[in-house]
């Protein structure tokens, strides 16, 4: 029976035995807000009255509008299957036949955020796996009965989603010369006998669109959007170089990939190496005790002990610190791999270091010292 919605309600969820999700309102001290009224109310419409689609709506439902920590757990790892699908390049090709996949990584951190709720004990991998499955049905489902275009369908549940466009950014090592990256943008073509769109580059599309300039600036739109929040993009573009194969500098590199949220944001998709996980390495000191047996037991034992340099999961050198400082923010070739540096953090971890050693060299530390000195693991 469905339960009037008075501010001090709350829309939890709760898993049940069955590996099924059911809805539930519990009463809270502190009104749930306007917006969080509003948009409860809605998922609850749609569980009662869509059982079997009601997901898909909550998957592409505004993050910024607070829900309860268990429905928020669930809009969060559905959102994976939303944002996927909106980033799937030839989409509207596709539609019902789309296929997105939640990586093991995603699935297995979605298991280790999750809050305690009502259920909690029946939540596994395979939950999460049925909960993708079920939205594919629905998304697969509703898309065929949907007379107009997916941007329109999926505007529908959210206005404020930018489809991927045609338009792709390749950024790679380069192997040879004397700039150690290549960039390259390209464009998706007709699908090919595989269900998978063929990219070209950019510059063929002057050509392919010299008798349509209005055809070339759709093809355009998503870069122009992102050229205004990017001076590097609006650089090419007002250049021309947006068009040709380009070698890079780091530090060029490591200014496009900052911005890669902004160009996926208006719908560029973009490739780029293994190696970037979308910030800079974390520097630490991490401290290990020697071979050197103390003399005693104790707090007030001396022992041996060795401060390292971490930058990432890399053990740096003194002299390789100091020779990151040397150079501005960016990318470093480290240990035969490309690192991003941030120099303050690099700079108080190398202080750190320092000031350990100095205690090491003058006669040895106590583990009471080592704990004062909050270096001890």
């Amino acid at each position: 029976m469905k339960a009037p919605h008075p501010s001090n309600r709350e829309l939890t969820a709760a898993i049940t035995p069955a590996g099924s999700i059911q809805l539930e309102w519990a009463e809270v001290d502190e009104s749930v807000g306007k917006a969080g009224g509003m948009l409860q109310d809605e998922i609850y419409q749609r569980y009662e009255a869509e059982p079997d689609s009601w997901l898909l709506y909550l998957s592409f439902a505004d993050t910024g509008v607070p829900l309860s920590p268990s429905l928020h757990f669930l809009r969060s790892f559905c959102g994976l299957f939303a944002r996927k699908t909106s980033l799937t390049p030839e989409l509207e090709t596709l539609r019902h036949a789309v296929r997105v996949q939640i990586s093991e990584e995603e699935i297995a951190h979605a298991l280790n955020v999750a809050p305690l709720m009502v259920g909690a004990e029946y939540l596994s991998r395979d939950f999460l796996c049925a909960i993708q499955e079920d939205l594919h049905r629905s998304f697969s489902r509703s898309i065929k009965a949907f007379r107009g275009s997916v941007e329109e369908f999926i505007h529908s549940f959210s206005p404020n989603v930018t489809l991927v466009g045609r338009i792709f950014f390749h950024m790679v090592e380069n192997k040879t010369g004397q700039l150690p990256f290549a960039f390259l943008a390209t464009y998706s073509t007709r699908l090919n006998n595989q269900g998978q769109s063929r990219h070209i580059p950019l510059k063929y599309a002057l050509k392919e669109y010299e008798s349509d300039p209005a055809k070339l600036l759709e093809l355009l739109a998503t870069v122009h959007l992102a050229a205004k929040e990017s001076p590097l993009i609006a650089g090419l573009v007002e250049s021309g170089e947006l068009f040709h194969p380009l070698a890079w500098t780091a530090q060029e590199a490591f200014t496009f990939l900052r911005e890669i949220t902004i160009y996926e944001k208006y719908g560029i998709l973009c490739r780029i190496p293994d190696w970037w996980k979308g910030k800079t390495a974390g520097a630490q000191v991490r401290v290990s005790v020697g071979e050197a047996p103390p003399s005693h037991v104790g707090l007030d034992a001396i022992l041996d002990f060795k401060p390292q340099l971490l930058l990432g999961d890399l053990m740096i050198s003194e002299e390789e610190a100091r020779r990151l400082l040397a150079q501005s923010e960016g990318l470093a070739f480290l240990k035969n791999r490309w690192v991003a540096v941030d120099p303050e953090r690099l700079k108080e971890a190398l202080s750190a270091y320092e000031k350990f050693q100095r205690q090491v060299d003058h006669g040895g530390l106590t583990l009471r010292d080592a704990l004062r000195m909050e270096l001890f693991p």
